[in-house]
């Protein structure tokens, strides 16, 4: 006479199982979005306000001719100038010590 052993079999969790594939459902699916679905192409005409950006930008400035104007020259300075504070260490803190 034999005695047989058997393990009592542990039953299949299908909750986790049904969360580990909606897991990887979503990993899969925003990997594929991300690396192999081409983008749509734009497909809106830029609006008429983009041209007057196009001029603005072609414009040329000139600072002495700003600084030399008369209504720059008017101007007056009503605060005093800003004093600089000495701050003790070295300018450039990563400089090797001399």
């Amino acid at each position: 006479m034999a005695i047989v052993i058997e393990e009592e079999k542990k039953p299949v969790n299908w909750f986790a199982m049904i969360i580990v594939f909606i897991i990887l459902g979503i990993i899969g699916s925003g990997s594929y979005i991300l690396f192999f679905k081409k983008p749509e192409l734009i497909e809106v005409v830029a609006p008429s306000q983009l041209q007057e950006i196009d001029r603005i930008s072609a414009l040329t400035f000139d600072p002495a001719s700003v600084i030399d104007s008369p209504a720059f020259k008017s101007l007056r300075q009503y605060a005093s100038e800003i004093l600089q504070v000495q701050i003790p260490g070295r300018d450039n803190p990563f400089a090797p010590i001399e």
